[in-house]
């Protein structure tokens, strides 16, 4: 009996038509990569022709100074991110690191570079504490993160003993406020230079590629021979440490500690990361893409400024940015995946 011959899909063309069209969809880390550069885009424009001092150097520069410790602090919570954790104390440490300096400075007459080198400690010992809750004591970092930041605030209220305090040194105010090259304060070229330092340790270093590999399966990477809580550890320690740099530099910038100086930055920090292409579930993204996200937060926040738009607005209008660039880089993942 004569062999019937089956006719294919492929016969008629229809499988590889299929293929092409399924190359035409954008994928996960190109919409994260391409579409925040369209919208920092779009919003420059619209901003620039709503109102022109948007572009004038002066509101410029204030941009590059506002810039600055946002990117700090951004920074180094983006390696958290990454490997599929949150850190949401990095504001309180911020705030600490400045309230610590103030009284070095102020009250001590400790030199700026010292009391910069003690801020610097302060932040590896918030690091470390968030590190042994998450991985010695297994807390999840969404809950110990949390609870670490209230406990730093009520440190640094007690250090303040709740009121503000002026710094007078006019040498930590040229730091930040100085501009070594025309319209970039110092703060920001500081903070750009941190950035190329870690977004080169993001993917030719074995520290980056392990959070990397941490964040895309934590027990994967396990097997594989990874010493994953202490890289973990060097994770957590990094986003305090550039959290509390952060903080001093806005100690620096304001010329002053308030126990409201990191209001805002916690939100700020988790939107930069997120809009900049960095997945809360882990193992897409990096530092090379924070400050892509800190421009577009610093940009939206300005404009909505100089435009005159409500602080109560302007919250709103964050809240819903922050939702779309979570639908645009996040996969379906549950919420354990994302707070582990």
């Amino acid at each position: 009996m004569a062999h019937k011959q089956t006719t294919t899909l492929d016969d008629f063309g229809a499988a590889p038509a299929a293929d092409k069209r399924f190359r035409f969809v954008i994928s996960r880390e190109q919409r994260a990569t391409w579409l925040p550069l369209v919208a920092l885009a779009v919003l420059i424009g619209y901003f620039a022709f709503k109102q022109h001092a948007f572009v004038s150097g002066l509101n410029i520069t204030v941009m590059g100074a506002q810039a600055g410790p946002l990117l700090l602090i951004s920074l180094g919570a983006t390696f958290v991110v990454l490997m599929g954790s949150i850190d949401l104390s990095v504001a309180a440490v911020a705030t600490l690191s400045a309230a610590l300096g103030a009284v070095l400075l102020q009250t001590f007459g400790m030199s700026p570079g010292l009391a910069f080198v003690a801020t610097l400690v302060l932040g590896a010992v918030c690091g470390l504490v968030n590190a042994l809750l998450s991985t010695v004591l297994r807390v999840p970092s969404f809950i110990a993160t949390l609870a670490s930041g209230s406990v730093f605030t009520g440190v640094m209220l007690h250090v303040l003993d709740g009121s503000a305090l002026l710094v007078d040194n006019d040498a930590i105010s040229e730091i930040a406020n100085g501009q070594i090259i025309p319209m970039i304060p110092n703060v920001l070229l500081l903070a750009v230079l941190a950035w190329g330092a870690l977004a080169v340790a993001n993917s030719h270093s074995r520290f980056g590629r392990y959070i990397v590999a941490i964040g895309g399966g934590e027990r994967v990477a396990q097997l594989s021979g990874i010493a994953v809580t202490r890289y973990k550890t060097y994770a957590f320690m990094l986003s305090s440490v550039f959290a509390a740099i952060g903080g001093y530099f806005l100690l620096a910038r304001l010329g002053s500690a308030t126990p409201s100086l990191g209001d805002g930055y916690l939100l700020d920090s988790i939107a930069a990361i997120v809009v900049g292409g960095t997945s809360l579930s882990g193992g897409v993204g990096g530092a090379s893409r924070t400050i892509l996200g800190v421009a577009l937060i610093t940009v939206l926040s300005n404009g909505l400024n100089v435009c005159g738009v409500s602080p109560f607005t302007q919250e709103i209008v964050k809240g819903v940015v922050i939702v779309i660039a979570v639908l645009t880089t996040i996969d379906r993942v549950s919420l354990q995946q994302i707070v582990k």
